[in-house]
């Protein structure tokens, strides 16, 4: 990759203090930042994933490297692609040279679980049924059903893309209400007594969401197109911590607007 001839020795070490968890919040976001308006950067931050990746399934990563690693990058849905493409690769490679098989770290229904979410997307997405909200007052009565609004089913991400993928789009129609998002909780997230939800332009401005619905699996919200012109978007999770505040939840979940 190109990234490999310009990337620092700085720029490296934050890198991978990302994947591993360590970045303070607002080093997180800036970072992130830069992954939706620098494609050079996305360059780079891909070629130090591969070399983390494949440190991780070699198993030379330290240990508090290892636990960060699989609590934060290796919770998303490339995190996950990454891990089994790379296995295949050195398996393929060992069983050909006739050597023992390195075989990645364990992680108990790792890829079973990345399955079940998006089984559990096609069913949510299939069973949203006209709900109509009824607001009297004056004689008026408004109906609104539900599948006006356009639904968008994401996972969180640590990047823009996923290996080989863009990221989500969604065009609004005229007459469109808005979108509606059911965002996957990420593993390490589930539990949490409640949420909260911002959403960021493209020219880094954030709004609150409020959440209409939510359950073990996915926090429900809709956006108003009043708040979508056509351009990148992305959404930051919030958690509550037993100590009473709200923790950002690393990685972001990105969509277009056409």
């Amino acid at each position: 990759m190109g990234g490999v001839a310009t990337i620092t020795k700085d720029l490296e070490n934050e890198i991978r203090r990302y994947l591993f968890g360590q970045l303070p919040e607002a080093d997180e976001e800036r970072l992130e930042l830069r992954l939706l308006s620098d494609p050079a950067f996305v360059e780079e931050f891909d070629t130090v994933v591969d070399e983390v990746t494949d440190q991780y399934v070699r198993k030379e990563l330290e240990a508090s490297e290892q636990k960060g690693f699989e609590k934060s990058y290796l919770t998303t849905a490339e995190g996950q692609q990454k891990v089994r493409f790379t296995s295949e690769l050195l398996e393929r490679a060992a069983s050909e040279r006739g050597a023992p098989v390195v075989k990645p770290i364990p992680h108990p229904g790792f890829f079973e679980r990345l399955g079940a979410f998006w089984q559990v997307q096609s069913l949510r997405l299939a069973a949203i049924a006209a709900a109509v909200t009824m607001i009297a007052g004056g004689g008026y009565l408004a109906l609104r059903p539900a599948m006006n609004y356009a639904p968008l089913a994401l996972s969180i991400s640590t990047a823009t893309r996923a290996q080989g993928s863009a990221p989500a789009k969604v065009k609004l129609e005229s007459g469109v209400p808005g979108v509606e998002v059911n965002l996957a909780i990420p593993e390490q997230a589930k539990g949490a007594k409640d949420y909260r939800v911002k959403l960021v332009s493209g020219d880094e401005s954030e709004q609150d969401l409020p959440i209409e619905k939510r359950d073990d699996q996915t926090v429900t919200i809709r956006i108003p197109a009043s708040s979508l012109s056509p351009g990148q978007y992305a959404i930051k999770m919030f958690r509550l911590t037993p100590d009473g505040s709200f923790t950002r939840i690393q990685g972001s979940y990105f969509f277009n607007v056409e």
